[in-house]
């Protein structure tokens, strides 16, 4: 089935499928490394408030990119395979399920593949910020102690 769909693709589409499973490669890496990065932080004897300033910011940048990126990305796919629904609608002259079929799926995939990046993106820059402003309290507390 998958492989149906890429060869029923267009050479955009490909791209933007290409794109969200990076978005997803980049999303996983990130969220380990920032879940490891701040239990260290965490559990640090006194953890500096100016010193890990900058650690606890590391790719949450990235972080905000994927989760805003990533749904558009696929609702351009979800568009593009419209598109080409309609385009294999409108050279058979009929609608016949199985010319509109591909570019229907594509369309539906896209939609998916979009949201199941960008919505773990947009809880885990959620988390980790909250995280961040814990762990930056805790250190504000101890540097006043």
């Amino acid at each position: 089935m998958p492989i149906d769909v890429w060869g029923g693709a267009g050479y955009a589409a490909r791209v933007i499928l290409v794109v969200l499973v990076a978005f997803a490669s980049l999303l996983f890496f990130i969220v380990v490394e920032r879940f490891v990065a701040y239990r260290r932080l965490e559990r640090s004897a006194r953890p500096a408030p100016s010193a890990g300033r900058g650690r606890l910011r590391r790719h949450m940048h990235t972080l905000a990119a994927i989760k805003v990126t990533a749904p558009m990305l696929g609702l351009l796919g979800t568009l593009l395979g419209l598109i080409n629904a309609l385009t294999g609608m409108a050279m058979t002259g009929n609608a016949d399920l199985r010319a509109i079929g591909a570019g229907m799926s594509e369309a539906l995939l896209m939609t998916v593949l979009g949201l199941f990046v960008g919505l773990p993106a947009w809880w885990a820059h959620a988390f980790f910020a909250s995280w961040a402003e814990r762990i930056q309290a805790h250190a504000g507390g101890v540097a006043a102690r």
